[in-house]
């Protein structure tokens, strides 16, 4: 189904004319946020740059902080191999370079820059303050890194919240809040949080949870949602109208699990699951260049998924993905990236492990990878409609 919806050939640029975060920056990354306010497009570029790992560069103290070009240029020093280790990709050392030539953010302090990895509860955790110079901070959480245990938590995100990288998250904004709160200041403490992908859910979350009167803005780019039960909340509901949420046009990280109501869809550079990196999302005239909606294919997933994990109980999903971790962490290799180097010897380590599931695990998981199919067959079946030009009646 993934490749019939999403053919690899669909991944190429579609134009290299379409701007970019770094036509963006090239063309208002000399104008300050005091005569051009920080928006979206801005938020989404600060995210991104909670993908950096800048650990021993940036203080993991609120109290200290360094300027986003100084810490980008000790960054670029470190050695070649070490630098591309402590990203995401090399687009996100692009991103740095060119963040040094953009006044309207080189000069702005980065601070109390936290990444924690725990295996033993499952988190994977990151955050970076950034001042901006308008008295306002923003906060913004990293992503799914490339560990196991990251993408463990971010499945374990579809049976249980609060997952422990959320609860982190509002501690983090607490420890900001406290600081920042002083009751002879001039003006109210002003707190954005923001990130990308799940990022952007911890962000949501910490403004659900705090319910802080301090936090002025609420982004989270092509961010999951929640357990039905989370957005069905009154904590939830008071916050929804404030979240500025972007996907691009075929979202599916985005779109997973019950979401806001209302967001902003954005057109992109490529076609297919490349979409969710945000360096490719379309900008003109300094705003992210909108759709009406999304692409039938992303409604089509949307929907499958929906459908798929209502058929299994939250206990069933969360045996199912303890299981599955457990399998390929048997390999011994923390991540994606180590266990593809190495996947020759690692394959029959995983297989024995999966020998050895009991037969309830393993005829549950077959179960849920057989109902995918069907349910995608039928959620095709109800998203187009039939020949005659009326709609499809539900199988």
């Amino acid at each position: 189904l993934w490749g019939a919806l999403y053919p690899i050939e669909t991944l190429e640029r579609r134009s290299a004319a379409m701007s970019d975060l770094f036509d963006y920056l090239a063309w208002r990354g000399d104008i300050p946020l005091s005569q051009v306010p920080f928006g979206p497009v801005d938020g989404l570029i600060l995210s991104t740059l909670s993908y950096v790992r800048f650990q021993e560069l940036v203080p993991d103290s609120p109290g200290l902080s360094i300027p986003l070009c100084q810490a980008a240029e000790a960054f670029l020093s470190l050695p070649e191999q070490e630098a591309e280790d402590r990203v995401r990709c090399r687009q996100d050392l692009r991103l740095l370079k060119a963040l040094l030539s953009a006044s309207r953010f080189a000069s702005l302090p980065l601070t109390f820059y936290q990444d924690r990895l725990d295996p033993a509860r499952e988190m994977q955790f990151s955050a970076l303050t950034v001042l901006l110079d308008t008295g306002e901070a923003l906060l913004v959480f990293r992503g799914t890194d490339s560990t196991l245990v990251g993408w463990k938590e971010d499945f374990n995100m579809s049976v249980r919240c609060p997952v422990p990288s959320q609860s982190q998250a509002v501690e983090y904004y607490r420890s900001v809040d406290e600081r920042a709160s002083n009751p002879f200041a001039a003006h109210p403490v002003r707190i954005a949080v923001g990130g990308h992908s799940k990022g952007g859910n911890l962000a949501v979350y910490t403004a659900m949870k705090t319910q802080s009167d301090h936090i002025s803005r609420i982004f989270s780019h092509d961010g999951p949602g929640f357990m039905r039960e989370v957005t069905r909340s009154h904590a939830f509901h008071a916050i929804e109208p404030r979240v500025e949420k972007t996907v691009p046009e075929s979202s599916v990280i985005g779109m997973l699990m019950s979401t806001v109501s209302r967001y902003t869809i954005v057109e992109t550079n490529v076609s297919g699951i490349m979409q969710h990196m945000g360096l490719n999302w379309r900008i003109e005239n300094g705003e992210f260049v909108t759709k009406p909606e999304l692409t039938p294919a992303s409604r089509l997933l949307d929907r499958t998924l929906d459908a798929w994990m209502e058929q299994f109980t939250d206990q069933e999903r969360a045996c199912a993905v303890d299981q599955c971790y457990d399998i390929i962490a048997s390999a011994g290799y923390p991540s994606f990236a180590e266990l593809a180097d190495h996947m020759g010897e690692a394959l029959p380590t995983i297989a024995q492990a999966a020998r050895k599931t009991d037969e309830a695990t393993k005829t549950l998981i077959l179960n849920i990878l057989k109902a995918f199919p069907i349910t995608a067959a039928k959620s095709l079946f109800e998203e187009w409609p039939a020949a005659d030009g009326k709609e499809n009646e539900t199988v």
